[in-house]
């Protein structure tokens, strides 16, 4: 027995899509979830961050909070899924830029270029 899948043919694709559209019409199975839109959903998140409450002081409960729920996030696979990568690297982000202004603070120096900054991050922007 051959282990190479065969590809399905069209007609065995129309066959699957019509009974999952009776399925779902059954409600045996939940709709297909929307698209996101990832842009809007940033920008959205950005506005509604940027316009939470400032004279609340412990913001950073409910952010570590957050940060702890996504960098726990797994798939259906129990795999790590990308939006807990990208916690992940936030963290290591904060954490490299504190390195970065400490060692400007132990060189004496206020200034610097964005390229040298980049420079420090770099990897971790591109992992």
């Amino acid at each position: 027995m051959s282990s190479i899948r065969k590809r399905m043919t069209n007609k065995e694709k129309a066959l699957n899509a019509k009974m999952k559209r009776e399925m779902q019409e059954k409600g045996i199975i939940p709709p297909d979830k929307p698209k996101l839109n990832r842009k809007k959903y940033v920008e959205e998140a950005m506005e509604e961050w940027n316009g939470k409450d400032k004279d609340f002081y412990v913001w950073d409960i409910y952010l570590y909070e957050a940060i702890s729920l996504m960098l726990g996030k797994v798939d259906k696979n129990l795999r790590v899924t990308q939006e807990a990568v990208g916690v992940a690297k936030c963290l290591k982000l904060a954490l490299r830029i504190k390195e970065f202004s400490d060692k400007l603070k132990a060189e004496g120096r206020k200034e610097y270029t964005l390229k040298e900054k980049f420079e420090f991050i770099k990897d971790i922007v591109d992992a």
